[in-house]
């Protein structure tokens, strides 16, 4: 009979560590300082996903929202040209901020959206009863954190994929570090303001939606003036059928 061999045989101390020969770092685990660590979790949850696809992508900046009118009811024709203004309460907490409820702000904004329907050849009403069709609007801001990696690899790191080293199922998608225990990607955040326009046209008797629009985007840093405003209503109504 053969002897049984030992199933449990210890390895052979002279065989070489594999992980060495890939040159995995022995502490790639090693645990951030307390305060990084925080940030990067802080960070980790407003990129999600999102950071996991930056990585494979040609440039590792992560954008901000951009300005994007949506028709969400069209329409060829309006009834009439008069037109009266309905309030519209606020519903989400964007609609409350302080910076689109302040009185002077909305009048400004009211008065801007009247300038583009003029152009367009349509007449406010001298008798809100007697109008072809309501106009409404709401609006809101909130503030937005946008995250970007950046790569810390040097030359060996060129692109934001090469910096990442995954051995295992719970590694980093985010930061990992070098032999001296360097990080090699971070994230870096950046803080905007991001607003939303609304605005619909209304049949008087019925109340039914015949047109409707909603701009979308990062609102620019700077005082609010008429002309910016009148921009924002010439956007936000460009596609509304003109008379």
């Amino acid at each position: 009979m053969r002897p049984r061999r030992d199933v449990l045989a210890r390895k052979d101390p002279t065989r070489p560590n594999r992980a060495l020969q890939r040159g995995v770092p022995m502490n790639a685990s090693a645990t951030p300082r307390p305060h990084a660590a925080h940030r990067l979790l802080r960070a980790a949850l407003l990129v999600g996903v999102l950071a996991a696809l930056a990585a494979c992508s040609s440039s590792p900046e992560v954008a901000g929202p951009r300005a994007h009118v949506t028709v969400k009811q069209p329409a060829s024709s309006l009834p009439g040209p008069a037109y009266a203004w309905v309030d519209l309460p606020g519903q989400r907490r964007a609609e409350s901020d302080p910076r689109v409820t302040d009185a002077a702000f909305r009048n400004s904004l009211r008065q801007a959206l009247d300038t583009v329907m003029v152009e367009k050849g349509y007449r406010l009403a001298d008798d809100p009863a007697a109008a072809d069709i309501i106009l409404a609007y709401r609006v809101g801001v909130q503030d937005v954190e946008n995250a970007a990696l950046v790569s810390r690899g040097g030359q060996n790191a060129a692109t934001p994929l090469a910096a990442i080293e995954c051995t295992g199922g719970s590694c980093s998608q985010i930061v990992t570090r070098d032999a001296d225990g360097v990080p090699l990607m971070k994230l870096k955040t950046r803080e905007t303001v991001e607003g939303g326009l609304l605005v619909e046209v209304l049949e008087p008797r019925s109340v039914r939606v015949l047109w409707s629009a909603y701009n979308r985007g990062t609102v620019k840093q700077g005082a609010v003036t008429e002309a910016r405003l009148v921009d924002v209503a010439r956007t936000t109504l460009a596609q509304l059928p003109g008379r």
